[in-house]
């Protein structure tokens, strides 16, 4: 009878016990705190409850290989022997039989015929082992394991339970803290993002002083938070208005910090009250970019000036779009060739080009997000689409024009998602 006592005295213990370290973990950890502070603690308790020496836990890399497989990262191990050298390499071998199998392991023996027998737990320095899947609502997150427990009698169907129970408890804990870091780096990097989208809007010109420029007026807009393309609408007096526009390989920022030295560079040069030397610019707009841009990085764009007295139009132009003129009902079409685009080799020369723009005419400047948009069947809005739009819309001021544009455009899409920087620049004589 005292032995049945004893028994249920030590039963009861041992709840007790399991209870107060369950509800000291839960008592600890909170989302605010990082993934590796809360590890810490759980491995801490963890081995403080089930007498062993080591622990650790693996959590899933968040970005997983196509296909599946998997592969955990350590974030935390803790010893609390002298045997600090002891090597943990068995990352791999524990993912691959947690993602399959996605239950407790418990190793008491090297007997050659468990799990994880193909690896050499005495060089390890392992004796035994207990490990938790951690599982969250999105499935396995990581493994909770122990290694050697103090004393002959290896890891109880207690640990076990206990183990398996702090896994559950803590997997959404982890997981809750993971994506507390993932919303903190987003929160900087939509910081960051709108401190450059503001940058950049400020490189382009200001609806509200290109309508002072009556006949003329742009538009852009990006892809993405941040794009690649740029426009420039300048008036130098004197019926002249410098316009540009350009596209810059690529998205995101480093096609916007390329965009605003580029912007920077052609509005240099504008001060100039003088006659511009456009092809001289164009020259060193290319040495700039070669020297300053990676491999790949290049820029097409075409820009010059609109000398509304005599009604012509001077330009250079890097590989871009050729201008459309419309006028009389039809839509006058350039044959020149254009240059290289800049940015892919030093020392190349820009000819001038001069075209005649008809009194009555509409001059359309526009990038590749107008042309290659798609729809939801990945049909092109092309060419085709750009003359007739442009010729029934041509009587309409220069900001309704572009308006229709895009009001045409995003009819012709649909629901399809817009894949590049949408800019157009009209000017009418």
């Amino acid at each position: 009878m005292a032995d049945r006592a004893e028994r249920e005295l030590e039963r009861l213990r041992s709840a007790v016990s399991e209870l107060s370290s369950l509800n000291e973990i839960a008592s600890a950890i909170n989302s605010s705190m990082s993934v590796d502070k809360i590890t810490s603690i759980i491995v801490d308790k963890c081995l403080k409850h089930t007498n062993a020496s080591q622990g650790a836990i693996f959590m899933l890399e968040e970005e997983q290989p196509e296909g599946g497989g998997g592969k955990f990262t350590t974030f935390v191990r803790k010893m609390q022997d002298s045997r600090e050298d002891i090597p943990f390499h068995l990352n791999m071998s524990l993912a691959g039989w947690m993602l399959k199998n996605k239950r407790i392991l418990v190793i008491n023996e090297d007997d050659g015929e468990h799990p994880l027998a193909s690896l050499d737990f005495a060089k390890l320095g392992i004796r035994s082992i207990v490990a938790s899947p951690l599982l969250s609502k999105n499935g396995l997150i990581g493994v909770l394991a122990i290694f050697n427990k103090r004393g002959e009698e290896g890891f109880t169907s207690n640990d076990q339970r206990f183990l398996g129970i702090v896994g559950t408890q803590c997997a959404q804990a982890l997981e809750g803290a993971r994506l507390y870091v993932q919303e903190r780096k987003l929160i900087a990097i939509n910081e960051e993002l709108g401190i450059a989208k503001s940058i950049q809007e400020g490189f382009l010109p200001k609806p509200e002083l290109i309508k002072q420029i009556k006949h003329c007026y742009g538009m852009n807009i990006p892809a993405k938070a941040i794009g690649g393309d740029f426009f420039d609408i300048v008036d130098r007096g004197n019926d002249e208005v410098f316009l540009s526009i350009g596209d810059v390989v690529g998205k995101g920022v480093p096609a916007a910090l390329l965009m605003a030295n580029t912007q920077a560079v052609l509005r240099s040069h504008l001060h100039n009250k003088t006659k511009l030397d456009l092809a001289d610019l164009a020259g060193n707009l290319n040495h700039l970019v070669c020297q300053f841009t990676n491999p790949g990085q290049f820029i097409t764009g075409l820009f010059g000036v609109l000398d509304n007295k005599n009604k012509k139009f001077s330009f250079v132009n890097a590989g871009h779009h050729m201008p459309l003129i419309a006028n009389n009902g039809k839509i006058i079409k350039q044959t020149m060739e254009p240059d290289l685009v800049f940015g892919v080799m030093q020392g190349i020369s820009f000819k001038l080009n001069e075209i005649e723009v008809p009194e009555n005419s509409t001059m359309l400047l526009y990038t590749d997000g107008i042309s290659e948009a798609e729809n939801e069947t990945e049909e092109q809005f092309g060419d085709d689409r750009i003359d007739k739009l442009l010729l029934e819309a041509a009587a309409e001021p220069a900001d309704k024009i572009c308006e229709k544009f895009l009001e045409e455009l995003n009819i012709f899409k649909g629901k399809a998602d817009q894949a590049d920087d949408i800019t157009i620049v009209v000017a009418k004589t």
